[in-house]
């Protein structure tokens, strides 16, 4: 009985065994999948850009397949493009399938946008891509170093506080009614732009309730705040508030009508870091004061001293996005300094892992230096990572360690095409 219940244990024991395999290899099978369908997200992107006209090899090796289609402006939907504004296989084979597996070639594409419904492995569901024609466009880069200073539109909020009262108590008028990013335009009817008018406001009110607008994410709304008298003698609304916003930073190319890109992100508040809404804002020269050395884990920055005199005036700012500030140049001599004549834009499919040189005016003149392209990534919803660099330049390092904050530069890849950004998106 003794070596028929051995026999047993041991039959049951190498059965558990082999279900624990099973479901290891399995699992393992499952973690695998799942990280290949990610890897293989990340290596297209939601959006391809091409210039409009001009025949383009794209080549991502993404084992997916789709059909194309042009889209329609007029029903939102989509139709089936004429199939010679397409090509595959250099051009032998006309069809709307496409297969980004390998080479496709675009050719004829012109205006309005085209999707391909794509599916990994031709079987999987994997993502809708985009191709948007564009214009050819090129640009001056720059890498000066520029002043930055905006007016915010209205009075903004950066944060609720709390005040001694006149009675010795703690105050918090604007409790559950403001809140941080809150864009105070508006009192009493009376439009505000300066902080100090908003804080003459509230300090001579004389207790009486006042009658905010305010825009919050886009919304207009109505709020009713009575201040109270704090221990100084002044009454108060318990609000921490700023109406400008001053720093340093890079431009980063300038069109040939004057029109320029700069910054490579937008102005946000330091204290919030949100996008500030812009009422108005300028460029001034500035001079360079400290470097602090980007270390690991540290990217370091740049001190810089900003000329506001009337005359140290370059430019005017328009816009604040995601991408950058833009505006016009006012003080066109100021451009007499750039080493670089005009040079086309490439779009990200262009660009090439190797070799690259940046430019920018960090040692207080504009100079080139040499870098490494070791990663693209595709994915258009990481506009903040288009590119991964390795800076290998000695006197660069030597200067600041690497890239550091306020100091955004122009690439070169490959084939003399070079990688910049472009109003309203990223190319790259």
């Amino acid at each position: 009985m003794g070596e028929i219940d051995n026999g047993f244990m041991k039959y049951k024991r190498m059965k558990m065994c082999r279900r624990v395999l099973c479901f290891m290899l399995g699992f393992g099978s499952v973690v695998a999948f799942a990280a290949f369908y990610i890897y293989e997200w990340n290596c297209m992107p939601e959006v391809i850009y091409v210039e409009s006209g001009r025949e383009q090899r794209i080549d991502f090796g993404v084992p997916v397949k789709g059909e194309l289609y042009r889209e329609s402006v007029e029903t939102g939907g989509y139709i089936e493009p004429a199939v010679e504004s397409f090509s595959q296989n250099e051009g032998i084979n006309k069809t709307v399938k496409v297969d980004f597996s390998k080479e496709v070639v675009l050719s004829g594409v012109g205006t309005g946008s085209y999707c391909a419904d794509l599916k990994l492995l031709g079987v999987l569901p994997y993502k809708t891509v985009r191709i948007e024609p564009v214009d050819t466009y090129q640009v001056i880069p720059s890498g000066q170093t520029i002043g930055i200073y905006v007016k915010i539109d209205g009075v903004y909020v950066i944060d609720i506080g709390d005040f001694e009262s006149a009675g010795g108590k703690t105050a918090k008028p604007c409790e559950n009614l403001l809140q941080s990013g809150d864009y105070i335009t508006r009192v009493n009817g009376e439009d505000v732009v300066r902080k100090k008018d908003f804080t003459e406001l509230v300090e001579n009110c004389g207790g009486e309730v006042l009658h905010l607008t305010i825009m919050r994410e886009e919304e207009e709304l109505q709020l009713d705040v009575k201040p109270e008298l704090a221990q100084d003698g002044s009454y108060k609304i318990g609000a921490w508030i700023r109406d400008s916003l001053q720093g340093v930073g890079t431009m980063t190319f300038v069109e040939e009508d004057g029109e320029y890109a700069a910054l490579g992100h937008a102005v946000r508040d330091a204290d919030t870091n949100e996008l500030v809404s812009i009422s108005s804002g300028a460029l001034y020269e500035t001079s360079i004061v400290s470097i602090n050395r980007g270390e690991e884990g540290e990217p370091g920055s740049i001190t810089g001293l900003i000329q506001y005199d009337t005359d140290k005036k370059i430019a005017e700012i328009s816009d604040n996005t995601a991408n950058g500030i833009y505006g016009e140049i006012v003080k066109e001599e100021w451009l007499e300094d750039t080493i670089t004549e005009p040079m086309n834009v490439a779009l990200k499919q262009d660009i090439k892992l190797g070799d690259a040189y940046i430019i920018s005016a960090i040692s207080g003149t504009c100079e080139t230096y040499s870098v490494e392209i070791v990663d693209i990534n595709y994915n258009y919803s990481e506009k903040k990572r288009a590119l991964t660099i390795r800076v290998t330049d000695e006197r660069l390092l030597e200067l600041t360690g690497g890239i550091v904050q306020g100091m955004f530069t122009s690439y070169n890849g490959s084939n003399n095409r070079k990688a910049s950004k472009i109003k309203g998106f990223l190319m790259f």
